[in-house]
């Protein structure tokens, strides 16, 4: 199967660490979602459109995100720190 595409807005990229171990695990997550992108979170939530998006805990950020299967993308729609 080919992967799915990752779409991340350019204004989530200044929540997401610059450097170090955290860009690390987020960036491996979001390569995770390309291939396997079914992949649920840790629980879900909805939107202000009443879409269910997962929520994924990695490492310190929770990462956001829907899949739109007939397009085969995966849209990340939040990354911030989690609430711990």
């Amino acid at each position: 199967m080919e992967p799915y595409r990752v779409f991340l807005h350019v204004d989530l990229l200044e929540t997401v660490p610059r450097t170090g171990r955290q860009r690390e695990l987020i960036m491996d997550f979001v390569r995770l979602l390309a291939v396997a992108p079914l992949t649920t979170g840790d629980f879900s939530q909805g939107d202000d459109s009443q879409r269910e998006l997962q929520v994924k805990i990695v490492g310190n950020h929770a990462v956001s995100y829907w899949v739109d299967e007939p397009v085969r993308s995966v849209m990340i729609v939040g990354v911030r720190l989690a609430d711990r």
